[in-house]
């Protein structure tokens, strides 16, 4: 029988919201759905849960004179009363009889009835909190602007981890923890790096009672029941104390406050938190009140990342006071613009700070800060915003390097901070906008040709691809080259076939690389061990293409790494269920059942993995390959045309009307 995998379960969970459709507000699917996956998932997985007799699912789907609603609430509550420690207030605001008809509610428990939950029917175990995840953002997305005080994006949890990197053995802390998942991408990238996900120790805390359920269900159902999710308000209360009554610090924080909120500085308990100043109570500007918890609550070696809304970075007065003294301190490592309409219910831009405890900086950063604008390393979605992989692992790629990319990141001095009045504003200190175009050369303007500095500053772009100047320019003296007598047209339409050799050359360096590999990737089939072959995989990847010149580091980085995730489920087959396994997920996926001989499937994947990669190489290496057309064309549209070319077309335009009208016989005395 094949298993279930991640893409059946989350169509099966939005079946279950289109049986809700029109029967409630969309943000009340979100309890119900949450309900019924938990009682579903606690009858069939052995040790989810204690189990009591009402709660289970042969209970609840054999109910006989009771209302199918109050049979449902029953089952939760014995389920809470069995199991305090983990749900307990979780499901309070939730009510079947008040929310359903009984007709939905049959629809529904028969939906749920068909949805095969235990661990043996799964793909993989975290296939439930997966699915639930996925119904979160959509959920999010639907919501507006309250979708964002709950959810952040995924991808932006993902880069935030990565940036912080948390140990076997840690804490990690999420003072506004919205529905957890920053929490659960920790312990997973511990998991991810081959270490033990429960040696990790998690600990938040969320204002909104429903948004705290929300992210108590959300641990649990992937598996976690020893964080500690605490209800209150973390500005004004904060929770997680030690018993000499000081706040208890944390190896890793990371967290997304909600933008622009008011406060009162007398409801805030432990008050030495704001060690660098308190921001108006009015006017909406806690968020760097938000920060300085953040910073009180780090150990000395610790690193936290925080999102901000940008005003942050440069509004004036009292706030301008506490980045001084952040920045003095060698608190902030780290500015991280990420662009414009990526997080639920608002298009503003926002950032990431990287902040460090009491110990600052590493030692050989100390005095500067980097700034990475990402404004761009986004990909444009009908509705929303996405960072993807390879948007993600260039990113991180700068910052780890602490590396000065042209249009993307700089290393600014503290020196040149405090010039500027400690304004942090991104785009200060590094433009992401495309570079300006040389100035118009007035004598090519005038006379013709195109300026060979203007060329020479772009030759190594098509040298890399093998094409010339000479195949593509007529020499004109020593400073400027001619367009070829076919025309500039022509020519940048012969680019693709100039390079086409180099590039078939590089895409079978891709390819002999790819072979190289398939031993070793066929060695941990099966084996477990998979996983933890990304990164040398992607360093082997990186280091083999980047001398033929055509993609730089984080390009290969980044393909690489939309290949991996897009591939990541794959590939976790691959590693705990062989190659047999893979093939059996492809043919479930399409609804049938696998008919390769078993003996097959070995050569079948690592074909279709290598393709996959191969693909991905040739549309970006093709996408290089137009931005020569593209600067071919601009040379054309600035200099194909000369003011003495229009002049002599303008004289013999107007030679030949003269004699067509003569030969009318118009003539200048009439």
């Amino acid at each position: 029988m094949s298993l279930l995998g991640l893409g059946q379960l989350e169509r099966a969970l939005f079946g279950a919201a289109d049986v809700l459709r029109g029967k409630m507000d969309v943000s009340q699917y979100r309890d119900v759905i949450s309900g019924m996956l938990v009682l579903k998932r606690a009858s069939e997985q052995p040790g989810f849960l204690h189990l009591p007799e009402r709660a289970g699912w042969s209970h609840i789907v054999g109910y006989k004179g009771k209302a199918l609603g109050h049979v449902l609430n029953e089952a939760l509550w014995e389920l809470e009363r069995s199991n305090r420690d983990v749900l307990k207030g979780v499901f309070e605001a939730l009510d079947f009889d008040r929310r359903l008809g009984r007709a939905e509610l049959s629809t529904l428990v028969d939906h749920f009835d068909h949805i095969p939950l235990s661990d043996d029917d799964l793909e993989f175990s975290d296939v439930v909190g997966r699915a639930y995840d996925t119904i979160l953002s959509a959920l999010a997305e639907s919501a507006g602007k309250r979708g964002g005080e709950f959810f952040t994006p995924r991808s932006v949890v993902r880069l935030m981890v990565r940036l912080v990197r948390p140990q076997e053995g840690q804490s990690v802390y999420d003072p506004f923890a919205g529905s957890g998942g920053m929490l659960i991408q920790a312990r997973q990238y511990i998991e991810e790096h081959g270490g033990e996900g429960a040696n990790l120790a998690l600990f938040g805390q969320e204002v909104n009672g429903a948004t705290w359920s929300t992210a108590r269900l959300n641990l649990l159902l992937h598996g976690i029941t020893d964080g500690s999710v605490l209800c209150g308000d973390t500005l004004a209360d904060p929770l997680h104390s030690l018993e000499d009554g000081h706040l208890r610090r944390f190896d890793c924080v990371l967290t997304n406050p909600p933008f622009s909120m008011n406060y009162s500085e007398k409801e805030v308990r432990y008050p030495e938190r704001m060690k660098y100043g308190w921001t108006p109570g009015k006017g909406k500007k806690a968020d760097l009140m938000n920060v300085q918890h953040v910073l009180a609550t780090l150990r000395p070696d610790g690193i936290g990342a925080v999102v901000t809304p940008h005003g942050v970075l440069f509004r004036g007065g009292a706030e301008a006071e506490i980045r001084r003294g952040i920045v003095e301190d060698a608190r902030l490592e780290a500015v991280i613009g990420v662009g414009p309409n990526v997080f639920h219910g608002t298009a503003i831009p926002a950032c990431i700070l990287v902040l460090r405890g009491t110990n600052g900086t590493p030692a050989d950063q100390r005095g500067q800060v980097l700034f990475i604008n990402a404004e761009r390393e986004v990909v444009t979605g009908r509705s929303q915003n996405r960072l993807e992989p390879q948007n993600v692992e260039k990113i991180v790629g700068a910052f780890r390097e602490w590396a000065e990319i042209p249009g993307f990141s700089r290393v600014v001095s503290l020196n040149e901070i405090a010039a500027n009045d400690f304004n942090l504003n991104i785009r200060r200190y590094v433009d992401a906008g495309p570079p300006a175009e040389p100035p118009l050369d007035i004598r090519a303007a005038l006379s013709g040709g195109v300026p060979r500095s203007e060329v020479d500053a772009e030759a190594e772009k098509f040298h890399v691809f093998g094409i010339g100047l000479a195949g593509l320019f007529a020499p004109q003296g020593s400073d400027y080259l001619d367009f070829l007598s076919e025309g500039c047209e022509a020519t940048a339409a012969r680019i693709p076939e100039l390079a086409a050799v180099r590039e078939r050359d590089f895409i079978n360096h891709c390819s002999a690389w790819w072979e190289g590999m398939e031993s070793h990737i066929a060695e941990l089939a099966g084996s477990g061990k998979l996983l933890m072959l990304r990164p040398r995989l992607m360093a082997s990847f990186r280091e083999e293409l980047l001398p033929e010149g055509i993609l730089d580091r984080y390009q290969l980085a980044g393909v690489f790494a939309a290949w991996w995730s897009d591939r990541h489920d794959d590939l976790r087959s691959l590693d705990h269920r062989g190659f047999f396994g893979v093939i059996d997920r492809w043919a479930a996926a399409d609804g049938r059942r696998s008919s390769l001989p078993e003996t097959l499937a070995h050569e079948r994947v690592l074909e279709v993995l290598g393709d996959d990669l191969r693909s991905r190489m040739e549309r970006l290496v093709a996408a290089e390959r137009q931005e020569l057309v593209d600067v071919y064309r601009s040379w054309g549209d600035r200099y194909a045309t000369s003011l003495t070319d229009l002049e002599r077309q303008s004289e013999d335009t107007a030679a030949r009307l003269s004699a067509r009208l003569e030969a009318l016989g118009y003539t200048g005395s009439a």
